[in-house]
This record gives structure tokens, C-alpha cells and sequence, in this order.
């Protein structure tokens, strides 16, 4: 079992914010051309392979998702996928409508402060956080 964590934006990450948070060994991967989405970007954060040690265990990473997320412009999608999957390649290309596989989720709307304050220890698996920024 892994958790996959991605942010479903309208906008472009900076590199800068990518490139900080990858010192740290976090990374943040386009994976738009990965899968079929409307619009916009679709970011998977992870620890380089899954993010099971970002949302579940030693949480050394806690402020560096949090500067990603709040380096996102617009409002954006946010969830933590709880999968039987070991790989995000395989996760995604089992969902290559990305867009339909988020719709399969319970979603949740929330502000951008609240979601950052309920990250990690709060945050619900398999849920659909609709972002807003104000």
C-alpha cells in the first residue's frame, strides 16, 4: 500500500520552488503529460517514489509541501490517494482520465489556511480538497 499525493492546478509551479524543495529531497513532478487532464497542470509530490513518509511517518518534510502549496496562484485540487499501487506511473496509467478519477472522489471544499493547519496530522485520504486561496 502507497500514498500518492498531488495537486490539480490551473497554473505552473515556479522552478524555484521546485528546485528549493528538491535540496530537501522533495520532489514535485509534472505528470500532466502523463495522463489526460482539461486544463492546467497536475503535480504528484512525493519523496522521489511514493509520499508514505511525507503523509504518515517521520513528517521532515511537513514544510516543504506546505511551501509548495502555498506557491500555487489560483485555487487548485489537492489529494492524498491511499492506493494498492506501488508505483504512481501504474496508478496513473490505470486513471489516464485523470480529471474522471478525481470526480470519483467525496470532495471537500477548504481554505487554503485550513488545509495547511489540518496538513498532516488532519488530512483525510482519498478525499478531494477543493482549495481556495481567500
Amino acid at each position: 500500500m502507497c500514498y500518492f499525493m498531488f495537486a490539480r492546478t490551473k497554473n505552473r509551479l515556479p522552478d524555484d520552488v521546485l528546485k528549493q524543495n528538491e535540496v530537501d529531497n522533495l520532489y514535485v513532478t509534472d505528470m500532466t503529460g502523463e495522463v489526460e487532464i482539461d486544463d492546467g497542470f497536475l503535480y504528484h509530490i512525493s519523496n522521489g517514489h511514493c509520499a508514505c513518509d511525507i503523509v504518515i511517518s517521520s513528517f521532515s518534510r511537513i514544510e516543504n509541501v506546505k511551501n509548495v502549496l502555498e506557491n500555487i496562484d489560483k485555487d487548485f485540487k489537492f489529494i492524498v490517494v491511499d492506493s494498492d499501487e506501488e508505483d504512481v506511473e501504474v496508478l496513473l496509467g490505470n486513471h489516464q482520465d485523470f480529471d474522471m478519477f478525481l470526480q470519483s472522489f467525496p470532495k471537500k471544499e477548504v481554505k487554503l489556511d485550513k488545509l495547511l493547519e489540518d496538513y498532516p496530522n488532519f488530512l483525510e485520504f482519498d478525499v478531494l480538497y477543493i482549495v481556495k486561496q481567500k
